[in-house]
């Protein structure tokens, strides 16, 4: 049952709520179940029930911007389609507060054979626009969308980056109390993704309710702070955005692995063993967690790596020294400091190695890359070495990061897929830089000589 939120702190909550289908094995199953016929010549009906959601529980505050990830198949449509009314759950308790658009599907609800102005004006109209307000709704959209005369062409000429910029424009017109984006943000092309994204964030600044679901990490980093992971209609991990992350890519990599190696040897697959499934699971929430420790320094034992295809030199720890060489998570900009990773010699190990620190902003874009040269290493089975990247000058801006580490027997930068790794651990590590100044935006302090003549 779907029904209207009472606390104003609360956007969405679902409560106990499950939702299953009957999944019959042939057309004339199922539409002898559907007209209710119970006739002794018929016979049986094959159908057995799918539950696409399990008990979810889940609470989302107004302004909230959350991410919903999780494989094809894992549940993320069924929620959202409870969330818009357009199923009810076969047992608990849906509510909303507030208007819900949804960008669900592209060309969704708009006719083919009106005009892209067409189209406009009855979305605009449909989703409550006021009379009075209509026609510079309309003129803002078009100059927003930049379609030009195709404005004036049918739906149905559209391509589908040009359908997807006029029905994300038309969605974010008016400022919905909770927006729903399934996938279509990246159905434009690079310059409108920037567009669509500068209008995202106006509208989750202003106090929108964002609920993306997204296969892209990125995306969801970009604009979530908090990340809720599905995994076979369950509810397996919620909570900040990076670590959720962290955790799914993890599972994902492990899956690809699992399925790689049942083809080679005949075996089941992990998805098709739900105990398997969990501890796996389970695993990767674990070593997300101990990514996420506040220590000054990390052990890299138990966090989430990629599989490399040579051995024998790890990473075993991490730290970020300060100006005084003191460990910490917190910069100043213009501060010196290092990154100092501790390797691991997994086998005796005599040759060149680079080291790759690469350093994402906590929107997940990549701020800087630390690559060094090819460096002769010398060292024993079972004994560490010490390498460092030492910045005469921290020019990030302020803002929190996190930084994935790397070793590599063979990188070429202008063949990167042709890298030979040994060990690859994946945005493991979160610190701070705080701005020279209070209210210092900038993405990084540039350096520069001035002269005048």
């Amino acid at each position: 049952m779907k029904t209207v939120l009472e606390s104003a702190d609360l956007a969405i909550r679902f409560r106990g709520v499950s939702k299953s289908y009957r999944l019959f094995n042939s057309m004339r199953d199922q539409a002898i179940s559907v007209l209710g016929l119970n006739l002794p010549f018929i016979g049986n009906v094959n159908s057995k029930e799918f539950k696409a959601l399990q008990g979810i529980d889940l609470e989302i505050g107004r302004g909230e911007q959350v991410g919903l990830i999780g494989r094809n198949g894992a549940g993320k449509t069924s929620l959202l389609k409870l969330l818009t009314g357009n199923f009810e759950p076969t047992s608990g308790i849906v509510q909303v507060n507030g208007g819900v658009q949804a960008l669900m599907q592209t060309g969704l609800g708009f006719y083919p054979d009106f005009t892209g102005y067409e189209n406009l004006r009855s979305s605009l109209l449909y989703n409550g626009i006021k009379r009075a307000d209509l026609e510079a709704a309309i003129a803002e959209t078009a100059e927003f969308v930049e379609l030009g005369d195709f404005l004036h062409q049918p739906f149905k000429t559209y391509s589908l980056g040009m359908r997807s910029r006029l029905q994300f424009a038309a969605a974010t017109a008016i400022k919905p109390d909770i927006l729903i984006v399934d996938e279509v943000l990246g159905a434009g092309d690079a310059y409108f993704s920037g567009k669509s994204a500068a209008r995202m964030k106006k509208l989750t600044s202003s106090g929108c309710t964002l609920l993306l679901v997204s296969h892209s990490m990125q995306q969801i980093l970009q604009f979530c702070t908090r990340c809720v992971w599905i995994e076979a209609g369950k509810i397996v991990m919620d909570g900040a955005a990076l670590s959720v992350v962290r955790a799914y890519e993890e599972y994902t990599r492990r899956l690809e692995e699992e399925a790689e190696l049942a083809r080679s040897n005949g075996s089941g697959s992990v998805l098709a063993d739900d105990t398997l499934r969990d501890r796996l699971v389970d695993t990767v929430r674990l070593r997300s967690a101990e990514a996420d420790s506040d220590s000054v320094e990390l052990n890299t034992i138990d966090v989430s790596r990629w599989p490399t295809p040579e051995h024998g030199l790890r990473i075993s720890r991490i730290r970020l020294l300060n100006s005084e060489g003191a460990p910490t998570r917190q910069l100043r900009s213009g501060e010196a400091a290092s990154f100092e990773l501790e390797l691991l010699a997994d086998a005796d190990l005599n040759g060149d190695v680079r080291v790759a620190i690469v350093i994402y902003r906590e929107d997940g874009f990549i701020a800087t890359r630390l690559i060094s040269e090819y460096l002769r290493l010398k060292v024993l089975k079972g004994k560490r070495v010490k390498v460092a990247a030492k910045l005469d000058d921290t020019q990030l801006g302020g803002s929190r990061y996190s930084i994935s580490a790397s070793i590599y027997k063979e990188l070429d930068l202008n063949v990167a897929n042709a890298a030979v790794a040994y060990d690859l651990i994946s945005r493991c590590f979160e610190f701070r830089v705080l701005p020279p100044i209070s209210d210092d935006v900038s993405l990084f302090h540039q350096r520069s000589t001035w002269s005048a003549e």
